[in-house]
């Protein structure tokens, strides 16, 4: 949501698009970052469950304060390229839909290399899977997990920075893409990157197929119905793994 409407209030001030999404992502990310300093890294002895309900009411009111301090309106964004649609193999679809299918395609090459192949990418996976462990072994966990938070705020303004001229930019338009990427989580697996991804083309293609040949009134509960399926049939999700510890 912030990326989206920060990109386009640097829009409307004649900001060329290049810059203004340069901008948009650092900004986001020194949010996120700030979030993390301020509150999360200040909640000590704290469970899963607290730091959930404690984002949740950080982004209500993140949501909240925009909608009161600059509007409730939805505000269109121009596609990036100068050509509006596309036709491919008998049909047609917005321009826009490239650069989203182009940045995601490099985003998520982009993350599998620095989780993979870098230093870095490794001692953040060790701190997610053991805290403890890290500790001990001299990785100072606070400042990689600042960096997560600021990653996360880089990756959710990229998402709501190209999205927006398909979908408007909007104080509220964060919420039902949160819940549609816990959804594929949730369908793909936890802590599963490549479940993750399944899981979203999975419901983006259901919603699709649902919009067009059903009825696009029902498409945003597609998500939603696909969930409680796997929940019912693979409770761990469809790429889920037992976790082995060792002792």
């Amino acid at each position: 949501m912030l990326g989206g409407m920060i990109e386009f209030f640097l829009l409307q001030a004649s900001i060329p698009l290049y810059l203004s999404l340069i901008i948009t992502f650092f900004s986001v990310s020194i949010i996120a970052s700030f979030i993390y300093r301020v509150f999360i890294a200040n909640a000590k002895n704290s469970s899963d469950l607290s730091l959930i309900i404690m984002t949740v009411g950080i982004a209500m009111i993140l949501r909240g304060s925009v909608g009161v301090l600059i509007d409730k309106n939805a505000h269109p964004v121009k596609d990036f390229l100068n050509f509006p649609s596309v036709s491919m193999f008998g049909v047609s679809f917005a321009s826009q839909y490239i650069i989203v299918i182009a940045a995601t395609t490099i985003l998520i090459v982009s993350l599998y290399f620095y989780f993979s192949k870098t230093f870095s990418g490794k001692i953040m996976q060790a701190v997610a899977a053991n805290p403890l462990a890290a500790t001990l072994f001299g990785v100072d966990t606070k400042k990689v997990k600042l960096f997560s938070f600021a990653i996360s705020g880089f990756v959710g303004a990229m998402a709501g920075a190209i999205i927006v001229p398909i979908s408007f930019a909007q104080y509220d338009s964060g919420l039902m893409f949160g819940l549609k990427g816990f959804a594929a989580s949730v369908v793909g697996g936890f802590g599963n990157n490549t479940g993750a991804l399944i899981g979203g083309l999975c419901i983006g293609i259901a919603e699709s197929l649902s919009a067009g040949y059903v009825s696009s009134v029902y498409k945003d509960a597609v998500a939603f119905v696909i969930m409680i399926i796997i929940l019912f049939i693979r409770p761990h999700g469809i790429f889920s793994s037992k976790d082995i510890e060792r002792v």
